[in-house]
């Protein structure tokens, strides 16, 4: 989040408090595709919005990058 958008380094910290939860809470899944498959990777996440939205909102957005990362990482000629 760059300072730009978001002046307050509080403001800042509280949004990467709420992704770092919202990816603690559904990593699991993600990890047990990759021991499974014996695979690793590397990954950021990149908050978009120009305001601050509540933990809900930012959850459902990273589930549903999750789930579109893991569709694209079971076909065969992923990565």
């Amino acid at each position: 989040m760059p300072k730009r958008l978001f002046k307050r380094a509080v403001d800042r910290n509280l949004l990467k408090r709420r992704i770092k939860e919202a990816y603690r809470l559904n990593k699991r899944v993600l990890y047990e595709f990759l021991h499974q498959e014996n695979r690793k990777l590397h990954m950021v996440i990149q908050y978009q919005q120009k305001e601050i939205t509540d933990f809900q909102t930012i959850e459902k957005g990273l589930l549903k990058g999750l789930t579109k990362l893991l569709e694209s990482l079971k076909e065969p000629d992923a990565f």
